[in-house]
């Protein structure tokens, strides 16, 4: 069954004024005439950065590649990043300027005379990694919290570089989809089922992108996803499990993978959404608090 709206959750005005700009910038039709889900990043990026505003080293990565590459014994080197890929700029001084590589910016593929419509090639930018990886399976979530393991680095040749911290292990505790707001012509129930569908279909996105995060990290053993369309929302904790058959799809490309016959798992292989709620009830405060309290078991850095 999918989630279903509470009819409390319909009606309650947004509270925190950063929101309600937000949401009123979203529902613009003169600033977002197209109906575009982007319009509704600033919204969740406000949402998701208060969220663990207080917490060193969870961070808000929006628009965040989760990528493995497949082993490939036949590989030719050509792919090998070079040392000084990825350092800071001011730190590369052994090379002459003209022997530094040379990056291109990825073209715009937006149609801007596409009318209601998303951005038909924006999620096939890649911002995997500066080096070429042809061969990398990978995808781009909307939004995702990373929390970070550290070690200081006392050393004054690292500081400039590191900032006196060096990251030793990054790990994935939120995925986040959103999806646009339905049209503006529908209401009532055509618009409740609306949001629904298009709810569920991030539901379906989140699963996919959390099997990602598992193949490429077997240590994770769950992760927490919000599924959105505008400002209505639904969470769930996504485990192995419930990626069971896409991790195996996207593992099966991997010449070294060894398929684990016609075991299949026994419990329910669907994750369990709860109902979906607006951004501005106490109930979906109350929800995020509890996204807040287990993020936090993940670990807080004393950073002082």
């Amino acid at each position: 069954m999918p989630p279903r709206i509470p009819p409390a959750a319909r009606n309650n005005t947004v509270v925190q004024y950063k929101a309600i700009l937000a949401t009123s910038l979203a529902f613009s039709r003169t600033f977002n005439s197209r109906n575009l889900e982007f319009h509704w990043y600033p919204l969740w990026n406000q949402i998701l950065y208060e969220l663990v505003a207080d917490i060193p080293n969870l961070v808000l990565a929006p628009q965040f590649p989760v990528w493995f590459v497949p082993d490939d014994d036949d590989g030719d080197g050509d792919d090998d990043e070079d040392e000084n890929d990825g350092d800071d700029p001011e730190e590369i001084i052994s090379q002459p300027p003209e022997e530094q590589p040379t990056k291109e910016a990825p073209e715009n593929q937006d149609n801007p005379n596409e009318d209601d419509d998303e951005a038909a090639a924006a999620g096939d930018i890649s911002f995997a990694s500066t080096v070429p990886q042809k061969d990398a399976e990978e995808v781009i979530v909307d939004f995702v919290i990373l929390h970070l393991k550290a070690v200081a680095q006392p050393q004054p040749e690292l500081k400039t570089r590191y900032g006196g911290w060096r990251i030793t292990a990054a790990s994935v505790g939120l995925l986040v989809e959103v999806k646009r707001f339905p049209s503006r012509s529908l209401a009532g129930e055509n618009q409740t089922t609306e949001i629904v569908s298009r709810i569920m279909e991030a539901c379906s996105d989140l699963v996919e992108q959390a099997a990602y995060v598992f193949v490429q990290n077997p240590n994770t053993d769950s992760v927490w996803a919000i599924a959105a369309a505008g400002p209505y929302w639904c969470s769930a904790i996504i485990r192995p499990i419930n990626a069971y058959e896409i991790m195996h799809r996207i593992s099966a490309k991997d010449p070294s993978y060894q398929a684990p016959g016609e075991q299949r798992p026994d419990e329910d292989p669907h994750p369990k959404w709860n109902d979906i709620l607006r951004v501005d009830v106490q109930r979906s405060r109350d929800r995020l608090q509890t996204i807040y309290r287990s993020l936090k078991r993940m670990g807080v850095m004393d950073v002082v």
